[in-house]
């Protein structure tokens, strides 16, 4: 446990405090934080549907679980603070100069009551299910058709427009995750892999380097270069100040997008599958990555290193169950003998 807890600095940044030490706890407790200021929550009136919704885009279902159960240990940690009770009236009143002690006393009994309730697991329930043939709508796989229908969506008259179309080409064509993506500098995108163009992640996914060559897409490098305009250093993909109407005048800041950004960026462009339109997360196009490389006959353990996994097994979840086409065998055996004995035979009759 923390040696101390500060309550009144928790109630004015509206910071949630791990209830434990533990690692894995501490960073749990940090990105629902972030997402907190990312997405411009309140510690105090928790969203937790939308958390776990957030969570469940690119988290498995049981790890979700666990997640949201260190959340609420530790806001039922809060609760229960004597000392974070005491500074909340604090808070209160300082706030409410003019209520009386009753009323002050009755807001913090209020809000204590809304923290409880909406940290009630039945708020949230994730259910866990084990299936082996994934439904389609819950990761989108996109074909080489639709993956190239995406990138029509964006309009590449603006600035955003050609930031997003440089965006779902970088992540269609090297499989890279969100926040690889948003920590790429330009430099990185001129690197060789044995005399092969290349894209080199500096720092992954548990703090891993690796190099993604291109092959035959660095087409999506000429795409971003076209948004780049000749800019040479810095962040690839950066945050925009807004501009009036058709966006035209939009203006680039230097600062890198961040991993909301770019699904929200995402969100804006629908692709049909199955005849119904869709809005794709950045895994949904890590897992076209996979699967189209395989598809296209790249061994799984090729894919696994582009793609920085540690377990192959990973990356065969990535490629997904085939569908019937795919899956379709090719014929091992030769039947023809018997099959031309069994038209003989049916002619006969």
């Amino acid at each position: 446990m923390h040696d101390k807890i500060y309550p009144m600095e928790i109630i004015k940044q509206g910071r949630l405090p791990p209830h434990s030490e533990n690692k894995n706890v501490i960073s749990q407790i940090g990105r629902y934080n972030h997402w907190l200021g990312e997405s411009g929550s309140n510690l105090y009136q928790p969203d937790m549907i939308g958390y776990r919704d957030y969570l469940l885009e690119t988290l498995s279902a049981s790890s979700v679980k666990v997640h949201l159960s260190n959340i609420r240990r530790s806001y039922k940690m809060l609760i229960n603070n004597l000392e974070h009770r005491e500074a909340l009236i604090l808070f209160l009143e300082q706030q409410f100069p003019d209520e009386d002690f009753s009323t002050i006393k009755a807001k913090a009994d209020e809000i204590e009551l809304r923290l409880s309730r909406a940290i009630d697991p039945e708020r949230s329930r994730v259910t866990v299910i084990t299936v082996q043939d994934e439904a389609d709508s819950r990761h989108f796989r996109l074909n080489p058709s639709q993956g190239a229908a995406l990138m029509m969506q964006p309009d590449v008259s603006t600035l955003r427009g050609r930031r997003d179309v440089a965006l779902i080409a970088l992540m269609l064509a090297t499989g890279l995750r969100e926040g690889e993506i948003v920590k790429l500098q330009i430099k990185d995108l001129y690197q060789t892999y044995g005399a092969v163009p290349a894209l080199q992640v500096r720092s992954g996914k548990g703090a891993k380097a690796r190099m993604v060559p291109f092959g035959d897409m660095l087409w999506a490098r000429e795409i971003t270069e076209s948004y780049l305009m000749g800019r040479l250093d810095g962040p690839v993909f950066t945050a925009m100040i807004d501009g009036r109407g058709d966006m035209i005048r939009q203006r680039s800041t230097h600062q890198p997008m961040t991993t909301r950004s770019v699904q929200r960026a995402l969100k804006r462009y629908h692709i049909a599958i199955d005849g119904i339109p869709h809005s794709v997360t950045p895994h949904d196009l890590r897992r076209s990555y996979a699967r189209n490389l395989f598809v296209a006959g790249i061994p799984p353990e090729i894919i696994r290193q582009n793609l920085g996994h540690a377990d192959v097994k990973t990356t065969q979840d990535y490629i997904g169950i085939l569908d019937g086409s795919t899956r379709a065998p090719v014929s091992v055996y030769d039947a023809s003998g018997i099959l031309k004995k069994m038209r003989n035979l049916s002619q006969k009759y």
